[in-house]
């Protein structure tokens, strides 16, 4: 199941597809007709005769949008996700406002059946895995550190007009939805099944090759003084002759640079190209001289190197496993709703 977040983008895309109509232009004069006959209307104005009207917000719903079963979806479940998509001021011709709005009152009529499935089959979350579910929305926005990089999260929620407390409500009807479909889909992978992928897709085993590296690194920018610069060079060079030398890695990286660095794989045509260039020619064990990148200078030890090969069947039979459930279940739950929407007594009321 999509996360809900991205699938308000998508909704707001698809019914926001068609441009506004242009704004109207001066029509050129017209030739004067002979008298007795009619002139013809000028292209603008045929267009301004058939052109649908704007609808100017506020927009808002004041009563139930729908009844689901008999429950009715209230006016502010509506105007929340209207919001979203068009916010307040809006311009907008009647005809795409319409379109909206059923497109909201589809999605939240399928959020009511799917609700009201649940409490039927009492489908419930631990609380192990609400945390689970949040913990893996928050891995895209966690560093190599480890650290969860919450500026980065915050922007992504204002631009999708989401707070933190929607997302895991949303997180949560996923994960309860994900229960629905076991409970009343058919989502098993066979051996075969995953067998049959593997066979399919051989492009998708093949691992390039790769180097993996350990790196001191003496950061400095490129708008600092020539002097920080020389001094980072030195720093750089002498950390590659102490470590030439015999010296110990970690301390010398605590020493010549803000700390260890975790190991960096590179394989052809990575960002970097100056550290993959050096690291395909190292030997493992060797060290490099330093390499200056943007980001500043690198000493390199390769401490392992991999050929391409061909990943086996039973590498990747848990990856083909996940792929194919995750696909079953998109399948499953679309049929699941369509048999719910097609039971139920469901009544629509456009607000607009």
């Amino acid at each position: 199941m999509q996360l809900q977040l991205r699938h308000l983008v998508v909704l707001s895309a698809v019914a926001c597809s068609r441009p506004l109509p242009p704004a109207p232009v001066a029509a050129p004069v017209a030739a004067v007709a002979p008298a007795g006959v009619a002139a013809s209307p000028t292209p603008v104005q045929a267009e301004q005769a058939t052109a649908e009207p704007l609808i100017e917000g506020p927009l808002r719903a004041t009563a139930p949008v729908a009844t689901v079963n008999g429950k009715p979806i209230t006016a502010d479940k509506f105007n929340v996700e209207l919001d979203k998509l068009v916010g307040n001021g809006a311009k907008i011709p009647a005809d795409r406002l319409r379109r909206i709005a059923h497109n909201i009152i589809a999605k939240l009529v399928e959020a009511e059946l799917r609700d009201q499935a649940i409490a039927e089959h009492h489908i419930e979350l631990t609380q192990a895995e609400v945390d689970d579910a949040w913990r893996e929305f928050t891995l895209r926005f966690t560093g190599d550190d480890g650290k969860l990089d919450e500026e980065r999260m915050k922007d992504e929620l204002r631009h999708s007009r989401s707070s933190v407390d929607q997302v895991k409500d949303q997180l949560r009807q996923q994960r309860l939805g994900k229960k629905l479909v076991e409970k009343m889909g058919a989502v098993d992978v066979t051996e075969v099944e995953v067998k049959q992928f593997y066979d399919e897709n051989p492009s998708a085993w093949v691992e390039p090759a790769s180097r993996d590296v350990r790196a001191i690194v003496v950061r400095v920018g490129n708008e600092v003084p020539q002097a920080d610069k020389d001094r980072a060079e030195k720093k750089a060079k002498e950390a590659y002759e102490a470590l030439k030398a015999g010296g110990d890695f970690e301390l010398l990286a605590k020493q010549y640079a803000d700390g260890p660095q975790p190991p960096i794989h590179l394989v052809r045509n990575a960002s970097e190209p100056e550290l993959e260039r050096v690291a395909f020619e190292l030997k493992v064990g060797d060290i490099a001289p330093p390499i200056h990148t943007r980001w500043g200078w690198y000493v390199l030890r390769l401490i392992e190197k991999n050929e391409q090969r061909v990943r086996t069947l039973a590498e990747v039979r848990a990856e083909i496993r996940k792929t194919i459930t995750a696909r079953k279940n998109y399948l499953e739950e679309r049929r699941i709703m369509q048999e719910l929407r097609r039971k139920a007594n469901v009544v629509e009321t456009l607000p607009f």
